[in-house]
Order: C-alpha cells, then sequence, then structure tokens
C-alpha cells in the first residue's frame, strides 16, 4: 500500500491556516511529520488526525 505525503503548503492551504501555526504543532509533537532537506512532509494518516484535532478545538470553545 503506497502511503501518501503534503507538505505544509498543501496542509495549510487545504485547512486555511499558517505554516507557523502548524510548524508549532508539530515542534510540540501533536503532528508527526518528517524533515526532507528545507521542507516538513505530513502523512495523509497524521493529516486527518489533525483535521480531527481542530475539529475538537473548535467544539470545545
Amino acid at each position: 500500500m503506497k502511503q501518501r505525503f503534503l507538505t505544509l503548503v498543501e496542509v495549510c492551504d487545504s485547512l486555511h491556516t499558517s505554516i507557523g501555526y502548524i510548524k508549532k504543532l508539530i515542534d510540540e509533537g501533536k503532528i508527526k511529520a518528517i524533515k526532507s532537506s528545507k521542507n516538513y512532509l505530513i502523512s495523509e494518516f497524521e493529516y486527518l488526525k489533525l483535521i480531527e484535532f481542530m475539529e475538537v478545538q473548535h467544539n470545545e470553545k
């Protein structure tokens, strides 16, 4: 089974968030990402977990 990866730009564009916010989540360990030269790659599975995490945070407010 092939695993698909997304760049930070793709994730930020689809979620309408800033790159800084996503990098902060990576640094805090809330998202697992692979560092590839100057860019991060996020697996599709981690991307889906991020969407779920953001929905929970939004609903708690």
